[in-house]
């Protein structure tokens, strides 16, 4: 399961090489150990071309911001009493 639609197509592509290197390396032949090489490449590609897209914008960093950086950027929570009404 991906986040989004591209992580769950690398995934499935990883998911497809780890299985198909190992049984081309013991049982298949060398062609599904290639598949299966191939795919394992083409998953880290895929997953390290959409890792900027993980955080948005990618250059921000909610570690570096400071205090009032991060309360500005939270939402605003109204305060509640325990009979339900705001105070």
């Amino acid at each position: 399961m991906g986040a989004n639609s591209k992580q769950g197509w690398c995934l499935f592509t990883f998911l497809v090489g780890f299985t198909f290197l190992p049984a081309g390396l013991v049982y298949l032949g060398p062609v599904f150990s290639m598949a299966g090489l191939v795919c394992l490449i083409a998953s880290a590609v895929g997953f390290y071309r959409i890792k900027p897209l993980e955080h948005g914008t990618g250059n921000q960093s909610p570690v570096g911001a400071s205090l009032a950086e991060r309360r500005e950027s939270t939402p605003h929570m109204p305060a509640v009493n325990l009979k339900g009404g705001q105070v």
